[in-house]
């Protein structure tokens, strides 16, 4: 029986269910309440006076149906009376089963294995009534569009989007009254009402604080009070027409450091000159300060530090930079990429931007303190002062930002795995290397003028060891000629070019994880003239070595064929020391780099076809490049120590953000690769279902053994030699010449039996569409002897065709349909046999025209070749559709439909070749068409046999690499906790330490907090990440039974 509910007109509500009657007295009580105590009287059209009537009809069997969404958004209705003849409405969430309009398309799922959404806290309309219900998904944004009831309507067909309200149009409409607020301001404006000083009752009252966003008038002694600790503030003073600024040190104030703000120093000692520069936030000051020298008096640079302001010298310190300053300049470069030049300059046009009274010029001291106080802040992250003492004591790389990914021996993986156990894969280490020639140096100052602080502690490395390092085995590494392409890279040395003549460094090399993109400690080096091996090397094995205990590495580089022959012989030369610790080591070719590189290279360094790889593309190096890039054109205009700091600090804030954004970051790789890893575990399956068994195990073996070891035959690779251009015109002739001898006589016609009658019907079908082919490709210019030649093959056709008929009216009774059906189904896989043959010989015409250099006689028959094979294939194609058409209309007499599974509907995007490069699509993502894997192949040639092994293999591979690929990031999130936890325990213990460690009394207290707060920061982000990854492990677990496929995943998971 259904259930029934209508407002009706006496405003009655009938119900047939208590449920439903519950919640809706207490849903119009709650109205009740907002209107008679809130006044909500929502805004609704005045359509008609009076009642209207409507019902929702609801199932009462639900046990076919899926099961309702928790709550969904349900709107009431109440006549406000006949006095005013409005309606109001009420919004509320209510249990309602599936819509009759959502029941088809919901039915279709299993609804029982999914997991329920959880809604966004942006989402949720009621949150004080809202509960959660106690399984979520993934993605908590999806739960709210299932409370609003669009979940399918998104599977069905896209929302149109409704644009309610736009800034601009309100803006527009009010512009005046901005404008007449903006000139009121530069009056008293409300002050105006004042007859005395809003802090005592001084009538001398004409100063305001705009700093503060004050709009009182003060008088000159209250003013001063109020910005005792606040030197930079911009004072305006009414001069009876306007506002004039005017500094605080004029008005009488002095700004007294090395004390809390309020008391006064017994002995102040005024700075050098009784003038002194602070550059803040909001522009250039200059201040009448005073340093403190009673018994509590400290070095002058630590009493302006305990007021936030850091100074470049301690002797006579004329200029100090706030904190605050420094903090904005440095999140300012980190984003924009801007320079101190730029930053300051802005200051200085803040300050004063006529020109009239332009502040004295500081940039110097600004570039100073901000060197030193970016040092300082280096140390103090790394935890310098709590358990290590003074800094030069520190370990080479320990102020760098490490990856929480990548194992750590010790941290988040154990000290020493063995490299042969089925999961030690697992704990592979993923780097990439390469240069960048944007981050050049031009050739000034020099390493005694400007060594720098930082050597070695962050990314660069130690510039006296890696000089030492060129000193002696510059001349010794002969870098051999490339066997690959001509790749720039693997030149080396440049020393004659004209570029570098003026450059002291062409440019940096480094090493990052290509998994999460990070900059490896210790992992970069300024190239001289080149990218050379010597100094590539370096760069790399200081990088690596770090990681002793890791049980394998796998390292991407653009030039790897090259640079990788001969590693372990330039290692020997270098010495042991210099050795990196790690058994497995596999060398790759990032994707983007490989098709520049041969054949050979190609099937070789493909980290496609690698086991153990996971999807990687290995370009990460030039991803970080592009953020670093932004800050070129000023560092290459420093010297050698300050552009090693800049490069420092911009390699960490990268790094640092990349960290905690792994949360994100693997989330999202997550939620993509477990629906893909199964879609293609899927079509790997199909593909192998459809080719012979023995083949199928043939190519396993082979695949495996290749793996193992790579001295065996590459499965990748072609062996078979392809067909030349000279065979295919020889073959396409023979066809032609095939079709020719198509022609029937009306003897032999009457001794043909019903099925070969049927068969010759077939042929003279494949003859008409050769002769309309013929026909089509006369051109408006043909010869007569070609018109001719069409028209006598017409005439033979046209007799054969008469004759034909003569026959079929013997041979055509309602039982030979059956003879007729298998007949088209033969036909229907000879056409794809053909459809097949010809894109393999169109592959090879496209590949010889691309790769071989031809003379404009040789271009054209290419081109003619090419042109033959796709009209060809266009025939083909049109005639399989065709036969289709005809098997249709047969099936249906017959109800016989299993053709189908294997004859499928041949769409435009299906004929391609069967290693043709789909546009966008990479590797990891590519799909070959159907026609490739159908059935019924039967022995095919060489070339196709061998095609579709290395396409087998390629799936194969694309399976693997996806399910791989799910297992690390797994593995990755784990690995990210473990370092959280463990970073946040050494932190802990370092607040326990800080008293042994800091250089100063009294600041025990301080160094403790400011572990304890790394501590903190540390534990937050893991929780934060458990939080999102929460339910990682069912999403694993339904790509583990195909139903995170990639065709629901818009459902199950919204972005």
């Amino acid at each position: 029986m259904r259930g029934k509910f209508e407002f009706i007109g006496g405003g009655a509500c009938l119900f047939e269910d208590l449920e439903w009657a519950y919640s809706f007295v207490i849903e119009f009580f709650l109205w009740l309440w907002e209107v008679e105590i809130g006044g909500v009287k929502p805004k609704v059209k005045r359509r008609h006076v009076g009642w209207n009537s409507h019902s929702i009809e609801l199932y009462a069997n639900t046990t076919d149906i899926p099961p309702a969404h928790r709550r969904h958004h349900h709107h009431s209705w109440l006549f406000a009376g006949p006095s005013t003849g409005s309606l109001s409405v009420k919004h509320g969430f209510v249990r309602l089963p599936v819509s009759p309009r959502k029941r088809k398309t919901m039915a279709t799922g299993n609804f029982q294995d999914l997991p329920d959404f959880i809604p966004g806290s942006d989402d949720i309309k009621d949150q004080d009534s809202f509960t959660p219900h106690e399984e979520y998904h993934l993605d908590p944004d999806a739960y709210a569009l299932a409370i609003a009831g669009d979940v399918d309507d998104i599977a069905t067909a896209p929302r149109r989007r409704i644009y309610m309200y736009n800034p601009l149009l309100t803006f527009s409409s009010r512009i005046d009254e901005y404008v007449a607020e903006s000139l009121r301001r530069e009056g008293r404006g409300d002050a105006i009402l004042q007859n005395s000083c809003s802090a005592c009752e001084d009538t001398d009252f004409c100063f305001r604080c705009i700093t503060c966003r004050d709009a009182r008038l003060f008088c000159r002694i209250c003013i001063i009070s109020l910005h005792t600790a606040c030197p930079t503030h911009v004072i305006q003073s009414w001069n009876g027409n306007y506002f004039d600024k005017v500094p605080l040190r004029k008005l009488g104030m002095r700004y007294q450091v090395g004390h809390l703000a309020g008391e006064v120093c017994p002995h102040p000692q005024p700075a050098f000159g009784n003038h002194f520069t602070i550059i803040d936030t909001n522009g250039i000051h200059d201040v009448a300060l005073d340093f403190c020298s009673c018994m509590r008096k400290r070095p002058f640079a630590m009493q302006l530090q305990g007021s936030w302001l850091f100074l470049a010298t301690d002797t006579q310190p004329r200029t100090a930079v706030t904190t605050a300053a420094l903090e904005q300049f440095q999140m300012l470069t980190f984003m924009g990429k801007i320079s101190a030049y730029e930053y300051y300059h802005s200051l200085v046009r803040l300050t004063d931007n006529t020109g009239i009274t332009a502040p004295s010029d500081n940039f110097d001291t600004f570039i100073h303190v901000v060197r030193e106080w970016s040092f300082i802040r280096l140390l103090k992250r790394a935890g310098i002062g709590n358990d290590r003492g003074r800094w030069k004591a520190v370990e080479p790389g320990s102020c760098a930002v490490e990856c929480l990914t990548c194992p750590r021996p010790g941290v988040n993986i154990p000290d020493s795995v063995d490299p042969d156990s089925p999961h030690a894969w697992e704990h592979t280490l993923y780097v990439g290397m390469d240069a960048n020639f944007h981050l050049e140096r031009f050739n000034v100052s020099s390493e005694e003028k400007d060594p720098g602080l930082s050597k070695g502690l962050a990314y660069f490395v130690d510039t006296k060891t890696f000089h030492k390092h060129l000193a002696d085995f510059d001349k010794r590494i002969i870098q051999p000629p490339s066997s690959c392409s001509n790749h720039e890279a693997a030149k080396g040395d440049k020393r004659g070019s004209i570029r570098t003549r003026d450059l002291a460094a062409s440019g940096v090399g480094g090493v990052v994880c290509t998994r999460h993109e990070l900059k490896l400690p210790l992992c970069t080096v300024d190239l001289r003239v080149g990218e050379t091996q010597v100094e590539m090397d370096f760069g790399y094995l200081t990088a690596v070595k770090r990681f002793t205990g890791v049980p394998r590495i796998v390292t991407s580089y653009d030039i790897a064929c090259q640079w990788s022959i001969n590693l372990e012989e330039r290692i020997n030369i270098y010495g042991d020391f210099m050795r990196p610790k790690i058994p497995k080591k596999v060398y790759l070719v990032p994707k983007f780099h490989l098709p520049g590189h041969i054949k050979d290279c190609q099937e070789k360094y493909c980290m496609s076809f690698h086991i153990h790889v996971g999807e990687n593309d290995g370009e990460a190096p030039e991803r970080s490049w592009a953020i670093s890039n932004g800050v070129a054109a000023s560092t290459r205009e420093m010297g050698p120590g300050h552009r090693r700091k800049k490069l420092d600090q911009h390699f960490g804030d990268f790094n640092w953000h990349k960290n905690v954004s792994q949360g994100d970051m693997l989330l999202c790789k997550i939620k993509d690769a477990v629906p893909k890893a199964s879609d293609h575990e899927d079509r790997f399956e199909h593909f192998s279902a459809s080719l012979p068994q023995s083949d199928v195990v043939k190519w396993t073996k082979m695949v495996e053994d290749w793996e193992v070891d790579r001295n065996k035959p590459n499965p990748f690779a072609r062996t078979v030699a392809s067909k030349t251009e000279a065979a295919m015109r020889l073959q396409l002739a023979r066809e032609d010449a095939q079709d020719e001898l198509v022609g029937l006589d009306g003897d032999a016609l009457h001794t043909t039996s019903p099925k070969g009658m049927i068969s010759q019907g077939i042929q003279l079908e494949s003859s008409q569409r050769r002769i309309s082919r013929l026909n089509k490709e006369l051109g408006v210019h043909s010869t007569d002897l070609q018109r001719a030649q069409i028209l006598e093959k017409s005439n033979r056709l046209r007799r054969s065709v008469e004759s034909w008929f003569v026959v079929q009216e013997v041979h055509m009774p309602t039982t030979m349909v059956r003879a007729e059906s298998r007949l088209r189904i033969a036909q229907g896989y000879d056409l794809l046999h053909t459809i097949r043959s010809q894109l393999l010989s169109l592959s090879k015409a496209y590949k010889d025209g691309d790769t071989n250099v031809l003379t404009q006689k040789e271009r054209l028959k290419s081109h003619k070749t090419t042109r033959d094979l796709n009209a060809r294939i266009t025939q083909a194609k049109q005639y399989y559709r065709d036969v289709q058409k005809r098997l249709t209309i047969l099936s249906t007499e017959l109800g016989e439909w299993g053709w189908q599974a294997q004859l499928r509907v041949l769409e435009d995007s299906d004929v391609r070749r069967i290693a043709d490069d789909e546009v966008g699509i990479s590797e990891g993502n590519r799909s070959m068409s159907w026609i490739w894997y159908s059935s019924h192949l039967g022995d095919v040639p060489g070339g196709v046999q061998e095609c579709l092994r290395i396409e087998w293999c390629k799936a194969r591979a694309r399976a693997h690499r996806w399910r791989e690929e799910c297992k690390l990031l797994k593995v990755e999130m784990d690995r990210v906790k473990r370092t959280l936890e463990y970073e946040a325990n050494r932190w802990l213990s370092r607040a326990k330490s800080a008293a042994e460690g800091v250089a100063l009394i009294n600041a025990s207290e301080g160094a403790g907090a400011y572990a304890k707060r790394q501590a903190a920061i540390r534990t937050s982000i893991r929780l934060s990440f458990e939080d999102k990854w929460r339910f990682v492990e069912q999403w694993l677990e339904l790509g583990e039974t195909g139903e995170a496929s990639a065709s629901n995943e818009e459902n199950l998971i919204t972005e």
